[in-house]
């Protein structure tokens, strides 16, 4: 058993570094994750890799209506939410 089985997670900037690496581990200890970017390719191409328990949306965590969108994707995919790891950096104007 894995310390986060049966959780579902969201982490933003998933596609690289960090949250890439993050979502892998919480692959890797049970979770379902739903993986947020604006980095589509990199994205979808993780989420498959990832297999079934993970998924991709395409976000940019400086769009209210996108931060919106892909906390409803999770919650409409898996019933609920229990991490929300804000790993996205802004570099705003």
């Amino acid at each position: 058993m894995g310390r986060l089985d049966g959780k579902v997670a969201l982490i933003t900037g998933a596609s690289s570094g960090i949250g890439r690496a993050s979502a892998r581990h919480f692959i890797e200890e049970g979770a379902k994750v739903v993986l947020a970017d604006i980095q589509d390719e990199a994205g979808q191409k993780l989420a498959a890799e990832l297999g079934e328990n993970a998924a991709y949306v395409h976000a940019n965590v400086s769009s209210e209506p996108d931060v919106r969108g892909m906390i409803e994707f999770a919650v409409g995919r898996h019933g609920r939410l229990d991490c929300l790891f804000n790993n996205a950096g802004f570099g705003g104007e």
